[in-house]
């Protein structure tokens, strides 16, 4: 479904999901999160100037991701970048509840999937997914939750050795209305049952 150039991620039968990907920064209100410069690896979690997000490291993935920079790697992102020794695995924790966060993304060699899950505390309110296929080139994605939350988790799966994903972050409001889940399947249930009733009458119409 496409909402004003928004897709629709969640499918009916996922429909507390209600997350919507764009990647069209227009979607979206846009505050920059930055963050100081950390210029050599490190383990411990990265906090923004501002105190609104915290970067954690997920130790997890094959190469497991080891330590977390945020400098200015490629040149290819305007200002400092986010970076991981082994598998982009991190979390995204945020001080205050969201409906919706985006990022600038650079992908220098291997296609990449990443998965993302939604949390409002322990509880997993939506999960979407994308794909890095163009290379070498900044790009834009932002994400909108019909429910909001608190962290997001992000989880690379590429196939191989890689860590040549660098990231920057938004937070983000939308510009751009979603309708709620409940809408949703009620606009699916509803065009059903209109359906239902036009081939009725269209069948008592050949019996008579």
């Amino acid at each position: 479904m496409c909402l004003g150039g928004l897709m629709l991620a969640a499918t009916i039968g996922q429909v507390q999901a209600g997350v919507v990907i764009s990647t069209n920064a227009a979607d979206f209100n846009l505050t920059s999160v930055g963050f100081d410069p950390v210029l050599s690896s490190v383990t411990t979690d990265l906090v923004s100037t501002d105190a609104s997000v915290t970067l954690a490291i997920a130790f997890e993935g094959d190469p497991a991701t080891q330590g977390h920079y945020y400098s200015p790697w490629t040149g290819m992102l305007p200002g400092n970048e986010y970076a991981l020794d082994g598998d982009e695995n991190f979390d995204i924790k945020f001080t205050a509840h969201q409906s919706a966060f985006a990022m600038d993304y650079l992908d220098t060699s291997i296609e990449s999937k990443f998965s993302l899950t939604f949390y409002d505390g322990a509880i997993n309110v939506g999960e979407t997914s994308f794909i890095t296929n163009s290379f070498g080139t900044a790009q834009f994605i932002g994400f909108i939750s019909s429910l909001s939350f608190d962290k997001v988790t992000v989880r690379e799966d590429d196939g191989s050795e890689n860590s040549d994903e660098f990231f920057q972050f938004y937070s983000a409001t939308s510009a751009a209305a979603v309708p709620e889940p409940s809408s949703i399947v009620m606009f699916g249930v509803g065009a059903i049952g209109m359906a239902f009733a036009r081939r009725k009458r269209k069948q008592r119409t050949q019996a008579a």
